[in-house]
């Protein structure tokens, strides 16, 4: 048998061998649309920890600035040790604590962490307003 005969009898037989699975270029097709559902699941679960971040990061704001003879720095402070304790879920926060004589209002803002470069998620912002504690004498 000659080296030409040979090849085209092993070349025949691989095209016989690809003809026969079947069903594999669907792979090609189906992969990537699998992954993206992967890192679109993973990219919601990333904003929906920096949105918990924030939101514990505001009520721990505006349980300490409500308190009696409390001040809006003291809600800072609780705020951004909150962002602190857990970095990395939440970029750029900020907290801004405004203090009333009757109530109190936190605001938490920043951004999800993003895994898909390029990709800019919604901003996180998270709300408190309520009372100050205070002294009330009895009559």
């Amino acid at each position: 048998m000659t080296f030409t005969a040979a090849m085209t009898l092993r070349a025949r037989r691989l095209w016989a061998h690809v003809a026969r699975e079947d069903g594999y270029a669907s792979e090609v097709v189906v992969l990537p649309g699998i992954f993206l559902l992967l890192f679109a699941a993973l990219q919601g679960a990333l904003w929906y920890l920096g949105s918990n971040v924030a939101q514990a990061a505001a009520f721990a704001a505006y349980n300490n600035a409500r308190a009696y003879q409390s001040t809006t720095g003291a809600g800072q402070t609780a705020g951004d040790q909150i962002i602190s304790g857990m970095p990395g879920f939440l970029q750029d926060a900020q907290v801004d604590v405004i203090r009333t004589p009757t109530t109190v209002t936190v605001i938490v803002t920043g951004t999800a962490e993003s895994l898909i470069p390029g990709v800019q998620l919604p901003l996180v912002t998270r709300m408190i307003t309520g009372p100050v504690e205070r002294w009330v004498p009895t009559p």
